[in-house]
Parts: structure tokens; sequence; C-alpha cells
């Protein structure tokens, strides 16, 4: 294995990748956004570039962003390890450090700060912060550049103060349209974009192969009259939304659609006069409940009577107009009676899950299995289930939250649960999305969709927990004739979309004319100084962890 040699990285601690080194060589010169797969290294490529800016420009800082205070504790840690720069040099910025603290820091000599996107903002909105000294701004999670969200802020103003800004965007997926990703490219000023996925050819030597399989099964005969009661409902309101001109067509009507009529109804109460509104009104009380039962078509459908009954539940006393008018109906009436009698019945996926978990742990008893699903109340069911299994060391894995009652966990425990999971105190994890992105996961052998998911950038993170080191398994869990096969379908098409629509942009980006600062390099001198200084700390580390030891 060849290893990068810079002066500030510490010997042997990061291979050679070609595709890593020619991202860098473009991001030097032109604010790029980076899109590669969860586990290609966007980190590495960002401390790559890190320290060229710190040799070349030694009067020149470095601010790496990431959306939340467990990602940037992630990246300092990983910084620290592999940059041979003094610990001074390294400072986390977030939300629990005092704004006195932070403007000290800002003001101070610290060659890398770490900090969220929030923090960021308040102390330019606040603290009049220009980021004038940073030679790079890195954007971690960059897909979330758009509308008001801290990044578009924060680059607006570097753009603004800075003579010579450099920045880099790094995510697993922009978006799955190219006015989504334009939009990011946009709020982060970025000239040019950088891909790659695991068929690359300069990629391919790197990567563990990750076999994908997907598991169908059928609907409970139990269910038909429940999903016929649900469609019934449902069809009621998008007839009544189609003679009205709203909806074109309802044969194949998405939560989408129905999410941007509300959009649109809203708006057009706002921009209305006063004699227009009441029929918008009554259109929005349409639609607000078609999307109500929208999701309880599709909870039944992909999750099971079990995650419907309770949703149901909460219906009864969460106070909105809208579910009251929908249980009033005698159709409503009856679809709670048949859920409570003959029509409850468990989701087939639940024993389907049971046993791809069971074999997995046959085939391999210290695997690490990472299962995903939409919600919560799944999450619940699902650990309840898997924990009947002999050898089965299973925990809930889910945001800081709190919804409906259901405490979310802080993150001093997700941080203990993803530990947990690494020592082998667990085998497996049940989790929502927050387990996608922005937490240090370890290696799992094996990751399950419980349902297919519409958005290719959750597709992409969630696939990317398993096949780092060694091989791993991608196992999606279907329900046939359902949205289930429609959401399949519907990400697999748009992660093919991306490398067309990164073709497009690139041909159409502008670059930012500037002119490059002379370099000015880290001296021998200087470079002796801070091994020498690292070299010494060390040693009385080892010293003191020796005495101890001894002690």
């Amino acid at each position: 294995m060849q290893y990068v040699s810079h002066p500030l990285i510490y010997p042997n601690t990061i291979e050679d990748r070609e595709y890593q080194r020619r991202i860098v060589e473009v991001a030097k010169d032109k604010n790029t956004m980076v899109i590669l797969p969860t586990a290609l290294g966007k980190t590495i490529i960002s401390l790559l570039l890190t320290v060229n800016i710190l040799y070349n420009y030694r009067d020149k800082r470095v601010l790496i962003m990431a959306p939340t205070r467990p990602l940037c504790i992630q990246h300092k840690d990983t910084f620290q390890k592999i940059v041979r720069l003094p610990q001074d040099d390294f400072t986390l910025l977030t939300g629990r450090v005092s704004s006195e603290f932070r403007e000290v820091v800002w003001k101070g000599s610290s060659r890398i700060i770490f900090a969220t996107p929030q923090v960021v903002r308040n102390d330019i909105l606040m603290r009049g912060l220009k980021l004038s000294d940073f030679g790079l701004l890195v954007f971690d999670e960059c897909h979330r550049a758009v509308k008001e969200y801290a990044y578009t802020e924060i680059a607006q103003h570097y753009m603004k103060n800075s003579d010579y800004p450099l920045i880099l965007g790094m995510t697993a997926s922009p978006g799955s349209n190219i006015e989504r990703v334009k939009m990011v490219c946009e709020s982060l000023f970025i000239e040019h974009i950088e891909y790659r996925c695991e068929n690359d050819s300069d990629v391919k030597p790197y990567i563990k192969p990750i076999h994908l399989e997907w598991k169908s099964v059928d609907l409970p005969l139990q269910y038909q009259p429940l999903r016929d009661i649900l469609k019934g409902m449902l069809n009621e309101r998008l007839k009544w939304l189609q003679s009205k001109g709203y909806l074109k067509s309802i044969s194949r009507v998405t939560r989408k659609q129905l999410i941007e009529l509300g959009d649109e109804l809203r708006y057009n109460i706002e921009m209305g006069i006063e004699e227009e509104r009441g029929p918008i009104y009554q259109a929005i009380m349409q639609q607000s409940s078609a999307l109500t039962l929208f999701h309880m078509l599709e909870l039944l459908e992909t999750q099971g009577a079990y995650t419907l009954k309770v949703f149901m539940e909460r219906m009864k006393s969460d106070n909105k107009k809208i579910h009251e008018m929908i249980m009033k109906e005698n159709l409503y009436k009856e679809l709670l009676n048949l859920l409570n009698g003959k029509c409850y019945a468990e989701h087939p996926k639940v024993e389907l899950l049971k046993r791809v978990v069971k074999d997995q742990l046959n085939l391999n008893p210290n695997s690490r299995i990472l299962v995903f699903t939409q919600y919560r109340d799944t999450a619940t069911y699902l650990i309840e289930e898997l924990n009947k299994i002999n050898n089965v060391k299973a925990e809930r894995f889910v945001g800081q939250t709190t919804k409906f009652g259901d405490k979310g966990l802080t993150q001093e425990q997700q941080v203990s649960l993803i530990n947990d999971l690494r020592k082998g105190y667990l085998n497996t994890l049940v989790a929502t999305s927050i387990a996608e992105e922005g937490l240090d996961i370890p290696e799992v052998d094996l990751v399950i969709f419980y349902e297919p998911i519409p958005s290719e950038i959750r597709y992409i993170q969630r696939r990317g927990r398993t096949g780092r080191r060694t091989a791993g398994r991608v196992i999606i869990l279907v329900t046939n004739d359902t949205h289930d096969k429609i959401y399949l379908y519907a990400s697999s098409k748009r992660v093919e979309k991306m490398r067309n629509i990164v073709i497009k942009l690139n041909k159409i980006l502008k670059p930012i004319l500037r002119v490059r600062p002379q370099a000015n390099p880290m001296t021998q001198e200087e470079i002796l100084r801070i091994q020498n200084t690292i070299g010494l700390k060390e040693q009385l580390s080892t010293s003191n962890g020796l005495f101890k030891t001894l002690k």
C-alpha cells in the first residue's frame, strides 16, 4: 500500500488514492462540490486540501463545518489523528461553547476550526465575524445549502469579505433533479463538480463489493378490507379536488403532489382577497385530509397494522380539526372496528426481517446489523420482535426530539449506543433517518431497508453504511403491489440520473474571476519546530501513561 507523503501529515496514515489526488488537484483552484458515495473518503479529501492550504499559506486558516455537533467532533478527531500540527491548532465551536470563548477563538491563532453552521452564522450576524483570514471553507453535507439554511448566508458573507475565497462542498448526493443541484451550486458559489461512483475506473481498486438484494412479500389478505376503505375515503377527496380543477388526474397522485398543492393553496390564501378565501379554505381541508389518508394507506401497506393503529390512537388526542372530521365518518369507524378485530395481522415483513437477521447471525455470530425504517413506532415494534430471537441484542436508534410523548435520545445516548455496537454489546440497531448521515456508525456487515425510500440522498447514505473495509450486503424489503414498489423504482432511477446532471451543470457553471495570492509556504524550520513540539508532548504523554500504569 502506498501512503500520502506530506510535511503536515503523519507518515503511513492515509492511503494514496488516485481519485482523491485528482479531486484535490482541481479543488485547489476552484470552488468545488465533491459528490462521493459514503465511505469513499470525503473527509480525507477535505483533509488533503486543508493541509495544502495551511502549508502553502502560513497566514491562512481553515473552517470546517458540519450540520451536527457529533459530526464536527468526528471530523476533529480524524484530523487530529492525521494532521501533524500542535493540539492547540484544532478547535471545536458548537452551541455549547460560550460566545465569549468563541470570540477569543475567532481572533486567535488556531489554524483549523470545526464548527456547526448555526454558530458561524450567529457570530457573523451578532459579532461581526469576517472570515477574511480563512483560506478555505468546507461545507460538509452541502446538499443542505438551500433556501434559509445557515450555509447559504455563510457562503455569501465569505465570498464578499475574502480576497481569495475557496470553498469545498461535500455530499453523497445533492439531489435528484438538476434544479435542486443547481440551487446548491448557486448557494455555495460552486464553479465545478467532481463526481465519482463505485463504477469509475479510478475508484474501483479501493472499494469493496456490496451485494444488493430485494426480498418481497405479499400484503396479507386480512389487510384488503382495510385497504379498500382507506382507498375509498382517499379517492372521495381526490375526486373533489379534481372536480374543482386542483388536480388534473387522480390515477397516480403522489404524496409530493399533495404537499405541493397544499403549499400552493396556502400561498393563494395569503395573496388572495377576502371574498376568494372561503373556497380555498374548503380546498385546503380536502387536501389536508387526503394527505392524512394517503399517509394511513402507506402505513398499512409498508409498515403494517401495528404502526397504523398507533397513528390512529394519536389522532384521538392531537386535537387537529382535520383528524376530528375524518374520525366522525362512518367508514373510519368501520376501519377502526376491523383493525381492532379480524383484520389485525402482523405485516409479513416482520417475520421476513427476523428470518434475515437470524440467518445472518447464524452465518457470522460476530455480525453487526443496521436496520433502517422510516417510523419510530415501527422501530419500537421491531426491537421487541427481534429481541425474541436467540443471540440478537437489538436497540432502537432515534433522534433527539421528543415526538408525541416518545422521548428521543440525547447525543450522549446516541454515542453510547454506537460504541456498544462497535464493541459487540449490541449486534443490531434499528434506526430511523438519524443514522443516515452525520454520525460515526461503525462498519456493519448487513444493512436492511425495512421499506424502500424515494429519496436518492437517503438511499445512498443508507447503502453506504456497509462495504467499507470488507464486502457488504444490503437487503431491501418490498411489499408487492404497494408504494414500496414505486419508491424502489424511484430511488434507483434517480441514482442513475446523477452523472448526467453533473455533466450538464459543469458545462454551465461559471468561473469566479480572482487572482491567486503569492504562496507563502511554511519554512523547514517551522516544520521541524512543530515536529519537535509534537514529539516532546507525545513522549511526555507516554511517560505519564507509563507512570500511571506502574503506580
